[in-house]
């Protein structure tokens, strides 16, 4: 099997089937050992796009991420429960101006 990166396709990944080594960065991998599937004719090729890679490199990023700070949703629900939780209105109206202001 070749797998091949490529820069102008958007599709994220395509498969063919080929006896000729395609140009850019191929690795060929061979099959598993004990596999049930008969080998064909060539090389089968795996084409990765550019988005591809980049939302594998996403998620890997966000894999790695903790879910969320317990600590801190320990403290504001504290605050919510005995009434010392403020919201700063200026703030988030600010915020949601700015969002909208940079939204094309």
């Amino acid at each position: 099997m070749e797998i091949r990166q490529t820069a102008s396709s958007n599709s994220g990944l395509s498969t063919s089937t080929s006896t000729e080594k395609k140009a850019g960065a191929t690795h060929n991998v061979a099959p598993e050992k004990g596999s049930s599937q008969p080998q064909a004719e060539g090389l089968s090729t795996v084409t990765v796009t550019d988005s591809a890679l980049k939302l594998l490199q996403v998620e890997k990023t966000l894999a790695e991420m903790p879910g969320f700070d317990a600590e801190k949703v320990a403290s504001i629900k504290q605050a919510l429960s005995d009434g010392s939780y403020t919201i700063n209105t200026d703030s988030i109206a600010k915020k949601l101006i700015t969002f909208e202001q940079d939204m094309p």
